[in-house]
This record gives C-alpha cells, structure tokens and sequence, in this order.
C-alpha cells in the first residue's frame, strides 16, 4: 500500500475532520480536474446519495435550455406560464399582492421574496422540515404553496440588494418547466440530464421509487437515522435528484463546459451576487464563495442532506463532498470550499 502524498493527507484530514463522533457513515469526497482524471476520492463514489438542495442545478440547466430555446426569458412573468390561483397570494406586503410582477430571474436568484415552505423564519413555527423529520410525510406543490401564501412577504421582488433562499422558488420553476414542455420533472431529468449526459445512476425520485430508498446512503441526525421517503419524492425541482458522486462530478463538468445550454449563461451566474440573510451569497441559481485574500471563487449548491457539490472556475476543479448529516443553512457548501481550495493550494505540481 503507498504512502499517501502530503496533499492527500491535508485533503483526507480535512474530509475526516468532518465526521461527527457519532455518525456511523464517513463523509465521501470526490475531486476531479479539467481533464476529468481524479485528484482525491474517499470512500465509494458509486454509491447513490440524495443530492436534495443540489437539484437546484440540474433545474437551473433546464430552466436556461428553455431560454434558450424561446419558450421563457428571464424577464418572463410567470404569471404568463402559470394559472392566476397558483400565482396570486405568493408574495403579499401589507396590503399589495406583489406576485403578479414575479419573473423566471427572481426565482432563480432567490430574490422573489417568497417565503421558504419548508423553513418559514418565523419563531414558534413548527416548520414542515421539523414534521417531516420527526414523522415522513408527503405534500403536493398546492399544499406547498398554501404553506409559503401563509406569511407575509420577505421583501419587493426584483430587490438587487436582498436574497433569501427559499426551496419554494424551485417548486414553482418545477411547474413552470412542465407547462412549457408538457413534460414532468422526473422525465425532463431522464431525457435532458441523465439521458444526455450517460448518468445511469441518476433519477428524479418519486413514490414509484420508494422500494429504492433503502439502496440510498443513508442521512443522519446525529446517530439517528433520517427516513424520509416521502419528503423526498415531494421534493420535486426543489431536491428529489438522487446521483451518484461520478455522475454528479460528470455532470457538474458537462454544465461547466455548456453542454446543457449556452456557455454565455456561465459568466452570468454571478451577476449581482448578494449575500442572503440564511443561506451563503446567491448569484443567478448558485451559491457562491466568492475570491479572498487570493482564494479563488467557489460556485455550486449544498442540500439539506449534508451534501455539496461545486467547481472552482478558475482551473475548472469540480468536487463531491458530503457528511450526509442534517445541515440546514449551507453549511456544507462551506466545506466545499474549503474541500476545493484546499485541494487547490495544496495540489502537486
């Protein structure tokens, strides 16, 4: 067995550091450069995993192939794809219903000032996470959006100095993707992603998949074992991929490459980036690390489920990284970054 390099050592001590003393499943890492050829890998990679909150990247690849393709812009109201009962209600301040100026952009940037479904900010809520967590439940995108139509608005939507994530924005761009394709998540993610690409671990789970839940690495809470099957197939355009690690490096390279859709959308990610007050800073359907002190920029997604995934532009790095412990607020979009730019300074030359 050889002696592992002093770069791997630092990006294996990292990945380990980020195992809880109690989890009974270590944390796995994937990087890959450019070309594709691995620079560290921990534990096995070909495992399926629930990407949850990165699902907002394939749903962004999509949303922008359909800009591309003439059926939305992102100035589109989506009141125009939608019906006027689903949109109305969506963004309400004081005594004005803001909803009916929303756009595709403010979806995607999380500047809607729709309110999280899953997580209101509201003290002494007991949120739908807290429920499904304690005993799994579904809900269909109508009981979702009665949840967000709830509470007040956050804020104007358009605002260009406010963000704050809300998994309720990717439910509706769900929505909107089935009205300008006919086609439902599940096989937009089969013929667009997965098909395209060759993920053939990669699928949008749904109830028809709840015999597969089992052969899902496991989340946790601690020790304590999260089953959520149902949770996760009402997920939708929100976070109900499952992938693998290898797929999902593969296809975080083919969207940096603009295989998806056109590679002028890239530079445009970080347009107007603004730091959200319960997430990390958000650009246009990313998270973003942005460059300091001669680190280099980050962009990706984290998920609910401990997972992250990302690439560092600069030297087109990408990585896979995940704890798989409950981790709300970005948390492992943090440990991404470091996972990357550690892997970045520290690898040989």
């Amino acid at each position: 067995m050889s002696t592992p390099s002093r770069y791997e050592s630092k990006v294996a001590t990292f990945v380990a550091s980020l195992a809880p003393q109690s989890a009974p499943t270590a944390p796995r890492a994937l990087v890959v450069n450019a070309e594709g050829s691995t620079l560290f890998d921990s534990g096995d990679t070909s495992l399926p995993v629930a990407l949850t909150g990165v699902t907002n990247l394939v749903t962004l690849a999509m949303v922008l192939r359909d800009i591309d393709r003439g059926a939305l812009a992102l100035d589109t109201a989506i009141a125009d794809i939608l019906p006027s009962a689903t949109v109305r209600g969506l963004c309400v301040i004081g005594d004005t219903d803001h909803s009916f100026s929303l756009t595709i952009d403010d979806l995607l940037s999380h500047r809607s000032g729709i309110v999280d479904y899953l997580t209101p900010s509201q003290r002494n809520v007991r949120s739908l996470s807290q429920q499904f967590l304690e005993h799994d439940r579904a809900w269909t995108l109508d009981q979702a959006l009665e949840v967000a139509k709830h509470y007040a608005g956050l804020f104007r939507p358009g605002s260009t100095a406010r963000a704050s994530y809300s998994s309720t924005n990717y439910l509706l761009l769900g929505a909107i993707l089935h009205e300008t394709t006919g086609m439902k998540f599940d096989e937009l993610v089969r013929l667009r992603i997965a098909g395209s690409l060759g993920l053939r671990d990669t699928y949008a789970f749904g109830p028809d998949h709840y015999s597969k839940y089992y052969t899902i690495t496991p989340i946790h809470q601690g020790s304590s074992v999260v089953r959520i099957p149902q949770a996760l197939a009402s997920s939708g355009a929100d976070g109900s991929i499952i992938s693998t690690p290898k797929d999902t490096v593969n296809f975080l390279r083919a969207f940096w490459r603009g295989e998806l859709f056109d590679a002028s959308w890239l530079p445009r990610l970080t347009d107007n980036t603004v730091r959200s007050n319960n997430s990390p800073q958000l650009g246009r359907g990313v998270m973003v690390a942005p460059e300091r002190f001669s680190q280099p920029t980050i962009l990706g997604h984290s998920g609910l489920s401990g997972v992250a995934a990302g690439i560092e532009p600069a030297t087109q790095t990408c990585a896979f990284l995940s704890n798989f412990q409950w981790t709300p607020s970005g948390g492992s979009f943090a440990h991404l970054t470091t996972l990357l730019r550690t892997a970045g300074t520290q690898r040989p030359s």
